[in-house]
């Protein structure tokens, strides 16, 4: 039987070939750029880990900026993908594949980072209050005292409530196939679980064929979130609705996304 974590893998490797057909990366970092650069310059930050880092997107951008970088992803499949595309873009990124629990093993012997990031609804995976915090605590073990944390995930303060069921639809050429890609969700309300699907629709010459992808996820709430932080160590949390700068306060009933920067614990 696999670990809920094997799965969640093996969810993301199914998908790695299709990632950056999802991911509009030049619109993504034109929004979110502005915000990493500002809260990475006031802290001082040089050495930085894009920590659950799929397809590499954030890693090789602040590679490019002039930081000091890793990555690590729990997906064999992204890894590859984020190694490929630093070679290709002559950037010297290491990545290592590792969840976050795990993160203090992979770069052991490595002098501790002075951020992490945590972005694209990642915590969300985690099935139990217990794995949340492991998580957390595995994000601390990396960073040097006074580092920082910057995690970013939708707001399920919201989502809960309106339980809206589609995400968004993307489409794009892959091997020479056109491809549309769905992401929709499903919430059960007594399990407080999401079932969050994403359909690939591929066009060959007999007509379009579908497969859909299916993980689990827990919706991260505002309150279980600051909770797990603090029993994880870190303080002075800033939490904002969007990662755009100038950033937004973050408000339960209209935000987008719920993001926090949390300072590691001395």
């Amino acid at each position: 039987m696999s670990t809920p974590a094997e799965g969640f893998a093996d969810f993301y490797d199914a998908l790695a070939p299709l990632f950056d057909l999802m991911t509009d990366w030049e619109a993504r970092l034109a929004t979110e750029g502005p915000f990493l650069r500002h809260v990475l310059q006031r802290q001082g930050a040089t050495r930085v880990l894009d920590a659950a880092c799929g397809s590499g997107g954030h890693a090789l951008a602040l590679a490019r900026w002039g930081y000091e970088v890793a990555g690590a992803d729990l997906s064999r499949g992204m890894i590859a993908l984020a190694e490929r595309k630093a070679a290709a873009a002559g950037l010297k990124v290491p990545f290592a594949v590792a969840g976050l629990a795990h993160l203090p093993d992979a770069f052991a012997g490595t002098a501790p980072f002075d951020a992490a990031l945590c972005l694209g609804n990642s915590l969300p995976h985690l099935l139990t209050p217990g794995d949340l915090e492991a998580a957390l605590r595995g994000l601390a073990g990396v960073l040097r005292p006074g580092g920082l944390l910057i995690t970013q995930n939708l707001n399920y303060d919201l989502r809960w409530r309106t339980r809206p069921r589609s995400i968004g639809v993307q489409s794009g050429m892959l091997d020479g196939q056109e491809h549309l890609v769905w992401r929709f969700a499903d919430y059960d309300l007594t399990a407080v679980r999401i079932a969050f699907h994403i359909a690939v629709f591929r066009r060959a010459r007999d007509g379009w064929h579908v497969q859909t992808y299916t993980t689990p996820q827990r919706p991260l709430f505002y309150a279980d979130l600051l909770a797990a932080l603090a029993a994880a160590g870190f303080t002075d949390v800033e939490v904002f609705g969007q990662m755009t700068w100038p950033a937004p306060a973050f408000a339960p009933d209209l935000s987008p996304d719920l993001v926090a920067v949390a300072r590691k614990g001395r």
